[in-house]
């Protein structure tokens, strides 16, 4: 018989994470892998069109950048994938052996972002170079921070709960990748690149990741509910919250039952 609790989400939820959630990230860490791994290895010309500002810095720190590209990769994909898994409560050894790749290359991906906080573009914005650089270490505390916060709540504390609601906000940190790449399009559509980049430091994670606190705080709220046992009335407390009988009828059913 199938336990109707085996999955946390429903199917609409599960098309809805699917959807938005695991499809573009897989995209664009596939895209990003192709095109600091294939394509501009094998098109150098292409850096005077693709980001010309960092060329230099990308040059001088190859080790840092690709090495966060490629991690960060890897947890883009199995970040949203696990995810997934973990709230349909199926596939529970995949979902650990997952997990571990993912925890290790985000491990790699946020230190090496955190190094390059120092080195990102700072622009043209007055004080750019403050707010980029903190808001990318910012970032990079975060992701590692909520790692180790879902990692001790399953490994240490046996915490299912625990665990769900800080990989959930973890995994919206990864996520941050999705919307910085759509925010970036978008300065780069709008001509006002060079000026605002600075601020995608802090605007390019920060909605993914107050997105992801809230998802987190209701689903850790449903998982109470469902774990929360139901109180059991006993029968004599039942029968006593039965409505009195009147004293007149008590009094009709003893003149009736009264043998004349």
């Amino acid at each position: 018989m199938r336990d109707n609790h085996s999955s946390t989400i429903g199917a609409s939820a599960r098309r809805t994470i699917l959807g938005l959630v695991v499809a573009p990230s897989v995209l664009i860490a596939v895209s990003m892998f192709a095109l600091y791994f294939v394509i501009l290895p094998l098109v150098p010309a292409l850096h005077h069109y693709y980001f010309p500002q960092s060329t230099t810095t990308y040059a001088t720190y190859r080790v840092a950048i690709l090495g966060h590209i490629l991690f960060g990769s890897v947890a883009l994909i199995t970040g949203p994938v696990n995810l997934y898994l973990g709230l349909r409560r199926r596939h529970r050894r995949a979902h650990r052996r997952i997990g571990g790749i993912y925890a290790v290359a985000v491990s790699f991906a946020a230190t090496f972002a955190m190094f390059m906080s120092f080195h990102a573009y700072a622009g043209t914005l007055p004080g750019g170079r403050y707010v980029v650089t903190s808001g990318f270490f910012c970032l990079g505390c975060i992701w590692l921070a909520t790692l180790y916060a879902g990692v001790r709540a399953i490994a240490i504390d046996h915490d299912r709960d625990r665990h769900a609601y800080w990989m959930i906000i973890n995994v919206s940190v990864t996520y941050s990748a999705v919307v910085f790449r759509v925010l970036n399009g978008t300065l780069i559509a709008t001509g006002q690149f060079d000026l605002l980049y600075p601020t995608l430091g802090w605007l390019g994670w920060l909605p993914s990741v107050v997105v992801g606190v809230l998802l987190a705080r209701r689903h850790h709220a449903r998982a109470l509910g469902r774990r929360t046992p139901r109180r059991r009335v006993p029968l004599g407390r039942r029968t006593a919250a039965l409505p009195a009988v009147p004293a007149d009828a008590r009094v009709l059913v003893r003149s009736t039952s009264t043998p004349s």
